[in-house]
């Protein structure tokens, strides 16, 4: 077969690929989105973020005032200090009662006493070490972290706010996975059974084309009968916001 022929081939090829592909209209989604809050009530004193700023994973994104959680724990460090000497003496003190007990110098009413005595003293300090690790949780979680590389979608919250933490309505911030973006599109029933996972599709977004892989689809219809299509692609540093219109090629 000779050059003019395999490059006639390969047209042919190409053209018959063009004429079955389909293109269908989408929506851009975020591949993942996070509602942010904390279960610790109290005063706002910093927030770092702004809606449309990218924050690294791990980055401090709002912290609240934590002279009470700290005053908080250094009373509790302060007690179990306390309360392990008291386990320990109490400890001894049975030592000493089996030890008279066991020469029959006490009676069965005194080592019974001594063992309700050190129970006692263990329950104090394992109630104060729960504490203690309480306050200690409330500590960390007095401020709000990045969970991955994201785009800070929404902000609810202002130094100097109140957050009480039961009456909480709404996250104090929202945000999505960066680099990462979902094209939503809709398809009939008679193409789904073509369509595999992970399968290559071009997707289109203001103009620019991305080369991202089939990630779901749908398993029940929408009411007319359509099923969803979300395709996965890397969007790199730019933002893209949910919503923008896209367009996906199948093949």
């Amino acid at each position: 077969m000779d050059i003019r022929m395999e490059i006639s081939l390969l047209a042919l090829w190409l053209l018959s690929a063009a004429a079955t592909a389909e293109t269908l209209d989408a929506r851009l989604q975020w591949q993942q989105w996070v509602a942010l809050g904390t279960p610790v009530s109290g005063v706002i004193t910093e927030v770092n973020a702004v809606p449309g700023q990218r924050v690294q994973k791990d980055e401090v994104l709002l912290r609240l005032d934590t002279r009470p959680q700290q005053a908080r724990i250094a009373g509790l460090e302060a007690e179990r200090i306390a309360r392990v000497y008291d386990h320990d003496e109490a400890r001894r003190e049975l030592e000493r009662t089996q030890e008279l007990y066991a020469r029959t110098l006490l009676a069965d009413r005194d080592l019974a006493l001594a063992k309700i005595a050190l129970a006692d003293a263990e329950a104090t300090l394992k109630n104060t070490e729960a504490q203690l690790a309480q306050a200690q949780w409330e500590l960390e979680y007095s401020q709000i972290r990045t969970p991955f590389e994201a785009w800070v979608v929404r902000r609810n919250a202002e130094p100097g706010q109140t957050v009480i933490s039961n009456l909480q309505a709404e996250p104090l911030m929202v945000v999505a996975r960066a680099g990462v973006m979902l094209a939503r599109a809709m398809i009939d029933g008679e193409r789904v059974a073509e369509l595999k996972p992970g399968q290559t599709i071009i997707v289109s977004v203001a103009g620019k084309s991305y080369q991202g892989s089939l990630l779901r689809v749908g398993l029940e219809p929408s009411s007319d009968g359509r099923y969803s299509v979300d395709v996965q692609f890397d969007s790199g540093d730019q933002l893209l916001r949910a919503g923008l219109p896209a367009r996906i090629k199948l093949w």
